[in-house]
């Protein structure tokens, strides 16, 4: 087990991250070179903590430069223009967050506007009218583990996790990684916009393959792949499925056959009716 760790970058998933390792009584540097608070997600998700809680509570060191010898670096990044999206909040314009289509399209759907006609496919009102605003990553780069790079399981495709509640769910991987626990340890994009009442989820980094749509009571399913191989997912539903969507979301990350557990007390689920009904079609095949 680890002793003493580095977490470079300052983010939800660095300072979750953080907290974990402090509970278990590892001594944690942050190193950023942005020591303010970037750790709010854009409604209606909270803050995890406060730089306070980090700091005082926590008694997790910020430096600005390495001290002494690590056990363990874990890079992340540093965000930078984060004040322009809280600003936006508080806005009647419709935003987009330049690179980050699904942010400006929670920051529209949050306060009931359209959403920017990007690089998003979410079946809302759609604007060609907006301003743009940035948000700036700094990724570290070298350490033992990364929160701000990942390679997606089903396509293969590099790319910087976006989200907060993806970077929060990797830290929870990397975590038992260092305390020699069992995770996933395998990584799938995940991007979401929530509205004041629905909630949106792509789960992969594109659409390939063959597709179908399920609908089922609130929830709408489109599940792209084959011969029995997943490769893309969007999810749309009531805010109050969310927590099903990404509980689903996680145990994909875990195994293959994830979406065959998709039963409840009420039945077979959305996701077991489109990755059975429809994928299996190629298994099937063979």
């Amino acid at each position: 087990m680890a002793k003493r760790v580095l977490i470079r970058g300052l983010e939800a998933g660095s300072a979750y991250l953080a907290y974990l390792l402090r509970e278990s009584g590892v001594e944690v540097d942050l190193l950023t070179a942005n020591p303010a608070d970037p750790l709010l997600d854009v409604p209606p998700f909270e803050p995890l903590f406060t730089l306070d809680f980090i700091r005082d509570v926590l008694a997790v060191r910020l430096v600005q430069e390495p001290e002494g010898r690590y056990d363990v670096v874990v890079d992340s990044c540093d965000v930078f223009g984060f004040e322009e999206v809280k600003r936006a909040l508080a806005s009647d314009k419709v935003v987009y967050v330049v690179g980050d289509g699904w942010l400006s399209a929670s920051l529209s759907l949050y306060r009931s506007l359209p959403v920017p006609d990007v690089d998003v496919d979410i079946p809302v009102e759609k604007t060609d009218q907006f301003v743009e605003i940035s948000v700036k990553y700094r990724p570290y780069v070298g350490g033992d583990y990364s929160l701000c790079s990942a390679r997606d399981a089903w396509g293969g495709c590099l790319y910087t996790p976006m989200r907060a509640l993806e970077r929060i769910y990797a830290a929870v991987d990397i975590y038992a990684a260092i305390m020699g626990m069992e995770a996933p340890r395998r990584r799938l994009k995940l991007e979401y916009a929530v509205g004041k009442d629905r909630f949106y989820a792509a789960i992969g980094c594109r659409p390939e393959g063959k597709a179908s749509k399920i609908n089922l009571e609130s929830l709408q399913v489109w599940m792209y792949g084959e011969g029995g191989r997943p490769k893309y997912v969007f999810i749309q539903g009531r805010v109050e499925d969310s927590s099903w969507a990404l509980a689903m979301y996680n145990l994909a990350r875990a195994t293959e056959l994830a979406f065959l557990l998709d039963f409840g007390l009420g039945g077979r689920g959305a996701l077991n009716l489109a990755y059975v009904g429809h994928l299996f079609r190629g298994v099937r095949d063979k």
